[in-house]
């Protein structure tokens, strides 16, 4: 009986499916083909599926060939909306071409019925797919372009897993030289489109492309894409706060992961661990720009005033761009004079007449520096300077 279950499962494992084969190789149009493969593939051997994906490539490649010509035919005659349904048909059959030449591909290299590995279609299909798979990166701009994020994400996003599939293991990507870019946009797309899983995946190969330009600006998304998991209780602190570490890590000197990496300590409750992380950033670089806000920023929490603003002004002079820091400059000297004119006004509010002086001068500071923000950033970009100089101004006029 043992023997005999060792047999039936020996031929389950090597079921085939002749006709089933045949019935996707006689298919005219891909959806036919590709609604035959998906009822048969289950009890196709290895070689059968290879040949039916690879039969799919072909019907989806002819189909991209056939829109391309016929966009290319509208767009001469003018004829918009036909060019549109063309490029639409255009980057549904790429899609299908790339996605099942990967699919025909992983079948082609599964051991057949004796257990050998003798793959057959992946030197065409690398070939022929590699122009296609240009098309996507079109498709995925019009779509991110448009806001469509999960079409975006779709398009950018098969073009970067693409190049990490065995299908392209023998060619050459020297000569593609925006694929981190492409990569990018990919995460940025998912991001966009809520999924951080695969955002984080897409700014992993952006930051492996060795592309120098985009490594701040993947960072960032990546940074969102984890904090958004967490927040979504998709992935826990503990893990959050270790892929942060292993960033800051990896790119010590990239401000925004330090920052997260501080932020997460102190929401955590971790003082010990944040002010060693800050420690370290100092001891490294005692006028780094970020380590020195994070002083400023303890010190205003703890209405050290002064210190904050040493710290402040320390950052600034590292980094005369950092609005954050020159804000809360301003705020700072706002505080300060607040608590003194709480200290210093009688029970109907006049204030000292010999702290007065002081009060002014501060208040005037606090308008000059956030009117310098104000000005580097009239829209309110980076930083909401808004409320605290409506609030010097009401002070200055009101002050008795």
């Amino acid at each position: 009986m043992l023997m005999a279950a060792t047999v039936m499962m020996s031929l389950a494992a090597n079921a085939q499916n002749p006709d089933g084969l045949k019935q996707v190789m006689s298919a005219s149009k891909y959806s036919e083909a590709s609604k035959l493969l998906k009822t048969a593939s289950e009890t196709m051997l290895s070689t059968e599926k290879a040949k039916a994906y690879n039969k799919l490539v072909d019907l989806a490649v002819a189909e991209c060939t056939k829109a391309e010509e016929a966009a290319v035919k509208a767009q001469l005659s003018k004829d918009d909306a036909e060019m549109n349904k063309q490029n639409a048909k255009k980057a549904k059959a790429a899609y299908n071409a790339v996605k099942n030449a990967m699919l025909c591909n992983d079948a082609d290299n599964e051991p057949n019925e004796k257990g050998q590995v003798k793959p057959k279609f992946q030197s065409k299909n690398a070939s022929r797919i590699l122009p296609i798979r240009n098309t996507l990166i079109n498709c995925g701009l019009e779509a991110y372009n448009s806001k469509d994020y999960a079409s975006a994400q779709k398009y950018f996003g098969l073009f970067a897993e693409s190049r990490q599939n065995a299908l392209f293991s023998k060619t050459d990507f020297s000569a593609e030289t925006n694929y981190g870019q492409i990569c990018y946009y990919a995460a940025l797309a998912a991001y966009f489109n809520k999924d951080g899983k695969k955002c984080s995946k897409y700014a992993d190969y952006a930051l492996q492309s060795g592309d120098k330009e985009i490594v701040n600006d993947v960072i960032t998304v990546k940074l969102g894409a984890l904090e958004e998991q967490a927040k979504a209780a998709q992935i826990d602190t503990l893990k959050y706060i270790s892929s942060v570490k292993k960033l800051a890590k990896e790119y010590p000197d990239n401000e925004g992961v330090f920052g997260k990496l501080v932020a997460l300590y102190d929401e955590s409750g971790d003082k010990a661990g944040a002010q060693k992380a800050l420690n370290a950033r100092l001891k490294e670089n005692p006028n780094d720009a970020m380590a020195n806000a994070y002083v400023g920023q303890n010190a205003q929490a703890e209405n050290k005033y002064d210190e904050a603003i040493t710290a402040y002004e320390k950052a600034l002079q590292a980094k005369p761009d950092f609005l954050a820091a020159k804000l809360n400059v301003g705020i700072c000297y706002l505080s300060k004079a607040a608590a003194a004119i709480d200290a210093n006004s009688d029970a109907r509010g006049n204030v000292k007449p010999e702290a007065k002086a002081g009060i002014v001068a501060d208040l005037n500071k606090a308008k000059t520096a956030i009117e310098e923000v104000k000005a580097a950033d009239p829209d309110k970009t980076q930083v909401n300077w808004a409320y605290p100089l409506e609030r010097v101004n009401y002070i200055l006029e009101n002050l008795k």
